[in-house]
C-alpha cells in the first residue's frame, strides 16, 4: 500500500506541475462537449466493490477533471471575484491535507495549530494597517457571507442587549426574541448591499425583506455614498421607537470596485445613536495593502464588525473568509457552550487564544490557516502589494482601451479620471456594447450575448451583471498571474467578438 500511494502521490505531484507550467496557455473553461463528457462518465450509483486508489485516480484525472474549470486560477479568469492561487499558499494547502488536522480547540502542549490561525489573523490586519488591537475578536471562516453572518449575529446580540425593552445582559442567542419589541425589533440600512448580507440576515432570525431592510438615499455627488442627513435622520427616527439599527457599508463595490466617500462620518453618527456598523471589504479592503490607494478604505479600523476574503485578493485556495470584531468576547458570547453544558474535553481550555469553535460557526474545520500564512510570509508586506498594484494597472488597462472603443461603453469611469489618470475606481471594469454595435445595449439581451461571445473564445471569462438597469459586462482582475501577455490576449478577444 506505501509504495503504491507513493507512485500514485508522485502522478499527482506531475500532473499538478505539468498544470501549473501550462496555466497561461490552457483554455480558462472546458468546451462544452467535455462538460457533457464528464457529466456522461459519473457512476449511476455507488458501485458494490471499489475501483481501487490507482484506477480511481485515472478516472479523475481522464473523465472527470477535464470537464471542470480547466484554469479558474488562471491569469484570465475575470469572472466574479477570483483570486488564484501562490506557490506557497498551493503547496501549504497540500500539506494541510496531508496532515489532515481538525482545528477545533486550543491544546497548547499538543498542536500550535490554533496558535498559527491567530498569529496570521495578526498578519492580515499587519498588511492592512490596522492596529491589531483595533480587532480582539477575529477568526477564520469559509468565505465571505460566513463573516457576514458573524457579523450580523454578533449585531444582534449587541442590539438585543442594548435596547429599552431588555434587560442589559440580554441574549437573543440564549433566550430568543423578546417580547413587547417594535416590529420589526432590527432594521438594516443600507446603500448597494451585497446579497450575501441578506443572506446573513435570514440566517440570524433578522428577516431580509422590505420591512428590515432599507436603502439608504445616495449622496448628491455620490451614488456609492449615503447621503449623510438622510442617515441622520433615520437614526434619530429608530432612537426614538427603540428599534436597534445595523448599517452596512461595502468598501469596493461589487459590480463598480467604486468605494463611496464618508465612512468615518458614517461610524461617527453610528456611535452617536447606538447603531452597529458592519463594513463589508472582502475585496476591497486589500486596497489597503498598497500605500497609494489606502485613501479609499479611510475608516476600515472604525466598524464593528469587519468581513475579508482570503480566497479573493490574497490568492489563497477555497474557501477562506476573514472576520473581525472589536470585543473579543462577542463571538464567544453566543457561539461557546454556556458553563452548565461545556463539554469534557473543552472544561481544561482556558488557553490564551481560545478554541475556534468558541469562535466561529463550524465545530470541526480544516487547517485553512495554513495556505494563508505561508502565502504571507512568502509575499510580505511588499509583495501582496505588488499584486494589488498590478492587477489594478491591468484592470484600468483594460478599462482605458474600452473608452475609446466604438464598440462599447466603459460604465464606472472614475470621475476623477482626467486629474488622476484612474479611469476606473479599482480592478474591476464594467461595460456594455455600445449603441450602434452588434450588442447594442437597447436589445435586452445584448450583454447575455456578450458575456457569452467573449466567455466562448475559452480564452478569457467574464461574468454578466447589471448596472444603471440595463444589462452590463463584468471584469475582475485579482489573480497574480495576470501580466502583460495577458493583455494581448484580452484585447484581441475584445477586438474579435466585435468585429
Amino acid at each position: 500500500m506505501s509504495n503504491d500511494f507513493n507512485a500514485l502521490l508522485a502522478k499527482v505531484a506531475s500532473h499538478l506541475a505539468e498544470r501549473d507550467a501550462a496555466l497561461s496557455t490552457l483554455p480558462v473553461t472546458p468546451g462544452a462537449e467535455a462538460v457533457a463528457a464528464a457529466v456522461d462518465a459519473l457512476p449511476p450509483a455507488l458501485p458494490q466493490a471499489g475501483l481501487g486508489t490507482g484506477a480511481t485516480l485515472d478516472y479523475l484525472l481522464s473523465s472527470v477533471l477535464p470537464g471542470c474549470l480547466t484554469a479558474q486560477n488562471g491569469p484570465r479568469y475575470f469572472g466574479f471575484v477570483t483570486g488564484g492561487v501562490t506557490p506557497a499558499a498551493q503547496l501549504a494547502d497540500i500539506l494541510g491535507s496531508g496532515y489532515d488536522e481538525n482545528v477545533q480547540v486550543t491544546l497548547g502542549d499538543t498542536s500550535a495549530a490554533t496558535t498559527v490561525e491567530a498569529r496570521t489573523l495578526e498578519m492580515v490586519l499587519d498588511l492592512l494597517e490596522i492596529p491589531r488591537e483595533t480587532y480582539a475578536g477575529r477568526t477564520i471562516t469559509t468565505g465571505a457571507t460566513a463573516s457576514n453572518i458573524l457579523g450580523l449575529a454578533c449585531a444582534r446580540e449587541a442590539l438585543y442587549a442594548a435596547s429599552p425593552y431588555t434587560y442589559g445582559d440580554y441574549s437573543y442567542a440564549a433566550s430568543g426574541p423578546p417580547p413587547g419589541l417594535p416590529t420589526p425589533p432590527i432594521v438594516v440600512l443600507g446603500l448597494h448591499p451585497h446579497w450575501s448580507i441578506k443572506k446573513a440576515a435570514a440566517l440570524v432570525g433578522l428577516g431580509n425583506g422590505p420591512s428590515v431592510f432599507h436603502s439608504l438615499p445616495a449622496d448628491a455627488d455620490d451614488e456609492l455614498a449615503p447621503d449623510l442627513s438622510a442617515l441622520r435622520g433615520r437614526l434619530v427616527a429608530e432612537r426614538a421607537i427603540g428599534r436597534g439599527v445595523i448599517v452596512t457599508y461595502g468598501l469596493g463595490e461589487v459590480n463598480t470596485g467604486g468605494f463611496g466617500r464618508g465612512l468615518p462620518q458614517i461610524a461617527a453618527l453610528c456611535r452617536q445613536y447606538g447603531a452597529w456598523l458592519h463594513v463589508d471589504a472582502a475585496f476591497g479592503g486589500f486596497a489597503g495593502a498598497v500605500p497609494e490607494l489606502r485613501h479609499l478604505v479611510e475608516g476600515i479600523d472604525l466598524a464593528d464588525s469587519l468581513t475579508l476574503d482570503g480566497h479573493k485578493w490574497l490568492n489563497v485556495p477555497y474557501d477562506c473568509g476573514l472576520f473581525f470584531t472589536r470585543d473579543a468576547r462577542a463571538l464567544p458570547s453566543f457561539l461557546g457552550p454556556s458553563a452548565s453544558n461545556t463539554p469534557a474535553y473543552l472544561a481544561a481550555d482556558d488557553a490564551a487564544i481560545p478554541s475556534p469553535l468558541t469562535m466561529n460557526i463550524e465545530n470541526s474545520r480544516r487547517f485553512r490557516a495554513l495556505p494563508l500564512f505561508a502565502s504571507l510570509l512568502s509575499l510580505g508586506k511588499d509583495g501582496y502589494a505588488d499584486i494589488v498594484r498590478r492587477n489594478v494597472a491591468f484592470a484600468r488597462r483594460v478599462a482605458t482601451y474600452l473608452a475609446s472603443h466604438p464598440s462599447y461603453q466603459l460604465l464606472n469611469m472614475s470621475p476623477e479620471w482626467l486629474a488622476s489618470g484612474a479611469p476606473v475606481p479599482l480592478n474591476i471594469v464594467l461595460f456594455r456594447g455600445a449603441p450602434g454595435s452588434r450588442f447594442d445595449p437597447e436589445s435586452a439581451d445584448a450583454h447575455t450575448r456578450l458575456t457569452a461571445a467573449i466567455n466562448a473564445t475559452r480564452r478569457m471569462y467574464v461574468s454578466g451583471s447589471q448596472w444603471g438597469g440595463k444589462g452590463a459586462v463584468r471584469l475582475a482582475v485579482s489573480n497574480w498571474r495576470t501580466g502583460d501577455e495577458d493583455w494581448e490576449i484580452v484585447r484581441a478577444v475584445l477586438d474579435e467578438v466585435t468585429a
